[in-house]
């Protein structure tokens, strides 16, 4: 259990922790110890940084638990947007930074990985969400989840150079937006050579017409990844729009046109693997 779930557990109402002095952390304290008898998730040190939390950084603790995006992922919630007041703070990147990695970091890297396991649309989605606030994580932070964003698509990329005509069992997750957006926030020039070479993989089992409408969305989807080389974002975008116009064209034009625009693609899709970036 971390601060932000003791805090919803004590029922507290947040806004007025700005307000809160020293009969409220006594307050606190004797709900917390009596909270601790009935159950056994409350440990001391949580308990400890709570109160620390709401003396030293009331700011930052009432921006968590305002912010939609931070509040769910701490808690493991998925409440609505209208749950949640706009108390117009005006926060501190730095502070939050120490706020974070004082009290929040373990469970932020932890709960990343957890979601990042079960690779689900609405997961890399709530994951690509939360780096939009990455400002306000710690370096360590960032650096510890990274390489678990990068194994998922080394292992697509193993898993597809075995050209086993199976090889998508297991990744279906590349079909999604939200992980080229969520590989986004991690964008460098190596990572760029990666999504390169996997994108010549991808390419190929298209070629084959194998497990077509799969790799068909791979293809579009990929279209989301920013990526830092120029000519790899165009790239990824005129083989998007290309495969889009195809189907807009067979949907109109019938069997005969989805041929043709089944070529028509492959002819694009070539010139622009060959020109990916070095």
């Amino acid at each position: 259990m971390n601060i932000i779930q003791l805090f919803c557990l004590l029922e507290f109402k947040k806004g007025q922790i700005l307000e809160f002095g020293f009969e409220d952390y006594i307050r606190i304290e004797k709900k917390i110890n009596f909270e601790k008898k009935i159950n056994s998730e409350i440990d001391t040190n949580t308990s400890e940084n709570l109160i620390l939390a709401l003396k030293e950084y009331k700011e930052e603790f009432l921006f968590v638990l305002s912010n939609r995006i931070l509040f769910n992922f701490f808690t493991h919630n998925n409440l609505a947007r209208n749950h949640f007041q706009n108390y117009n703070l005006t926060i501190s990147e730095e502070k939050m930074k120490q706020f974070i990695g004082l009290f929040l970091a373990d469970d932020l890297i932890s709960f990343f990985i957890l979601k990042l396991s079960k690779t689900s649309y609405d997961d890399l989605e709530e994951l690509d969400l939360l780096l939009g606030l990455k400002r306000y994580f710690p370096e360590e932070v960032i650096y510890k989840i990274t390489p678990s964003v990068f194994y998922k698509l080394d292992f697509a990329i193993s898993k597809l150079s075995t050209l086993d005509e199976k090889a998508h069992i297991g990744i279906y997750y590349i079909e999604f937006k939200s992980f080229y957006d969520l590989l986004s926030h991690f964008a460098t020039i190596e990572l760029d050579r990666k999504v390169s070479n996997f994108l010549s993989l991808v390419v190929d089992f298209y070629k084959k017409n194998v497990n077509y409408l799969f790799y068909n969305s791979v293809i579009k989807s990929m279209g989301n990844y920013n990526a830092v080389n120029g000519t790899l974002n165009e790239t990824l975008i005129k083989n998007r729009d290309a495969l889009s116009v195809s189907r807009q064209k067979t949907e109109l034009e019938g069997e005969y046109s989805a041929l043709h625009a089944f070529i028509f693609v492959m002819c694009i899709l070539m010139p622009l693997i060959l020109s990916k970036c070095s």
